[in-house]
């Protein structure tokens, strides 16, 4: 008699496993992974963002793509993290930020210029669906009108020219000569704020390591501190 008991008791167990799971089991354990998913990932970022430097010279905002808003908050808010800017830009000189930089927002845009500048294709703004990039016209004294993603800025103590020898590569990869820059004998690179906007072209293609000239967002309230 018990030996009966234990095989129908066995055979039940084994129908109830071989059981098809509900739909609606199924949909609430994805939605529980979805929920520990991104749980797990706030965790993460949390434990990241207590995980970088502390101590910091100086902050310097991001440089972003070609008509990006100024106010860098307004700018996170508006972009969605699609990454369509990168898909299409002409350079590959757009870059996202990771989970070890949430400071500047996971997932955004920005451009590393010492590695590759920006062409001012203007691709990235006219496939931007929220308008965190605002659409410029791909024609160049449009875009030296309006754009300004930041302002070249030379150090001299690192600068050829500066130190005794003549180089005045930043001025030869401008697209904007005597607009953006200019030289002043004997070829000491001379920025011109009004008219610089932040492309790169001069900090990719300088010749030292590290780079002589650098590009700044917010360059009046970063004078100031210094």
């Amino acid at each position: 008699m018990k030996r009966r008991i234990r095989e129908l008791l066995r055979r039940r167990r084994i129908r109830k496993l071989r059981r098809p799971v509900p739909v609606s089991s199924r949909r609430r354990f994805v939605a529980q992974g979805v929920g520990f998913l991104t749980t797990g990932m706030a965790l993460v970022g949390s434990r990241l963002a207590r995980g970088t430097p502390r101590v910091r010279e100086k902050y310097l905002p991001p440089v972003r793509p070609p008509s990006a808003s100024q106010d860098d908050a307004e700018f996170r808010a508006q972009c969605i993290r699609c990454g369509l800017c990168g898909t299409v830009c002409e350079n590959g000189c757009i870059k996202f930020y990771g989970l070890d930089e949430p400071q500047h927002g996971v997932g955004t845009p920005h451009l590393d210029v010492r590695r590759r500048s920006c062409t001012l294709c203007m691709r990235c703004t006219a496939i931007c669906p929220t308008g965190a990039l605002r659409k410029i016209e791909d024609d160049l004294t449009v875009i030296a009108d309006t754009v300004r993603m930041g302002t070249a800025v030379v150090d001299s103590d690192r600068c050829l020219s500066y130190l005794g020898r003549v180089c005045g590569y930043c001025h030869d990869a401008c697209p904007l000569p005597e607009r953006a820059i200019r030289l002043v004998a004997p070829a000491k690179p001379v920025v011109i704020e009004e008219g610089c906007v932040g492309c790169g072209r001069c900090v990719e293609l300088c010749p030292q390591n590290p780079t002589a000239i650098d590009v700044w967002r917010d360059l009046p309230r970063l004078a100031r501190e210094a």
